[in-house]
């Protein structure tokens, strides 16, 4: 069977649209994970700053990585410029959710950052970290079945965060 995103998005849609209690769940699970990761990175700052004893290759670290990833998945999205599913011309996918942005897809800026952020945490709290990086997986689900990225963008941005990420498990 060769792959046909539009076909899989069309039925993952349906499904979601004959389940209104499941779309919603899908919906506030995307803002709920999104706002997860920022906070989680805050809280690993405020304890490497603030709580434990202060080591500043630690904190350059816990700095250093996040930023590396997003500055090179920003620099591949401006070179690859492919649109999202919803703009490319013939793709006829309607999101589920309406987005406020628009502009290149791929690869997934915000699944980047979720998953360095994972492994960032993880080098600090390994449970935890683990347990992010659980939620960056729910939360690619999120970011397919609102239209808001191809498969492969979901997968690039994940690889990305993560293969930076796994760096910080060594400082």
């Amino acid at each position: 069977m060769k792959y046909n995103y539009v076909t899989i998005y069309n039925k993952n849609t349906a499904f979601l649209q004959a389940h209104p209690l499941l779309k919603r769940v899908v919906q506030i699970g995307n803002l709920v994970l999104t706002a997860l990761f920022p906070i989680a990175y805050a809280l690993l700052l405020v304890n490497s700053l603030f709580i434990k004893e202060f080591e500043p290759k630690e904190t350059a670290f816990i700095l250093f990585f996040p930023l590396l990833a997003l500055l090179t998945v920003s620099v591949l999205r401006l070179l690859v410029e492919r649109p999202r599913p919803y703009e490319e011309n013939g793709a006829n996918i309607t999101p589920l959710f309406q987005k406020k942005s628009v502009g290149n897809s791929f690869p997934s800026r915000h699944l980047t950052c979720t998953a360095v952020i994972a492994w960032t945490v993880a080098s600090q709290f390994f449970g935890v970290g683990i347990l992010l990086f659980v939620c960056a997986l729910l939360l690619s689900y999120t970011r397919f079945a609102a239209g808001w990225h191809y498969p492969s963008d979901i997968f690039a941005g994940l690889g990305i965060g993560t293969v930076i990420g796994i760096f910080t498990l060594f400082i």
